[in-house]
């Protein structure tokens, strides 16, 4: 899908693809989830690709609008769309802006990639790295919690979730959904080798084997009891 990249910065993913793909409701505070994806991309995909993998599809996946070629991006972008679709205009689409999306991508091994796993992979990863400031957010007052608990009250009609509740979902997004995705990526890779040359497979697929997955039976291994639940209880 094309989208204007906000960020100025290259990112593989917007956030109308991040809401795609994780459990995100639609309604979620689109800056927080924005101010992630920069955080979740060098902390999880980078070194899940590989710097130079990584970087090679940043340049493909984003494109910088000029006088030269706003006119064809534009054509492009409205062919796209389904009929009764509003278009794309210049004032849409301003020189100067960055443009994001997978069609722009020419290599058809890096677009297999994004569909089979990328994509899935880097919208959770962003969704973990929001969990924290969408929950507590650095306000004039402090630490504020988004949904505060009534003073006074038994808790009814507040629907932010406790500390625990907190570690309990990062720990499971790690554990259960981040990890996995990161493990069966690796290992498609190394078995169907695309045509992903950046992708370091000397290091990464040493022998193809099983053996060097960090996963028995789809269950990953890594990450056990990262965090420690309950520690805020009581207070």
């Amino acid at each position: 899908m094309y989208r204007l990249n906000p960020l100025n910065r290259n990112v593989l993913i917007t956030i109308d693809e991040v809401v795609a793909k994780a459990a995100i409701d639609p309604t979620a505070d689109i800056r927080i989830l924005q101010n992630s994806i920069e955080i979740a991309e060098e902390r999880f995909i980078a070194p899940a690709l590989g710097s130079l993998l990584y970087e090679d599809m940043l340049t493909q996946k984003n494109v910088l609008v000029t006088s030269g070629n706003q006119s064809t991006l534009l054509a492009q972008i409205n062919a796209s769309l389904p009929s009764g679709a509003t278009h794309w205009t210049t004032d849409s689409l301003p020189i100067g802006a960055l443009l994001n999306a997978i069609e722009l991508v020419t290599n058809t091994a890096y677009t297999a990639l994004w569909n089979r796993y990328l994509w899935r992979l880097t919208a959770e990863a962003v969704d973990m790295t929001a969990t924290v400031p969408s929950w507590l957010r650095h306000t004039a007052q402090g630490q504020q919690m988004n949904n505060p608990n009534i003073i006074g009250g038994n808790g009814t009609g507040s629907a932010s979730g406790a500390a625990k509740d907190i570690g309990y979902k990062m720990d499971r997004l790690l554990q259960d959904r981040i990890n996995p995705l990161q493990d069966r990526m690796r290992a498609w890779l190394c078995q169907t080798r695309p045509n992903v040359p950046l992708y370091d497979f000397t290091n990464n697929c040493p022998t193809c084997s099983s053996s060097s997955s960090t996963t028995t039976d789809g269950i990953n291994t890594q990450s056990k009891g990262g965090w420690v639940l309950g520690v805020y209880d009581g207070r």
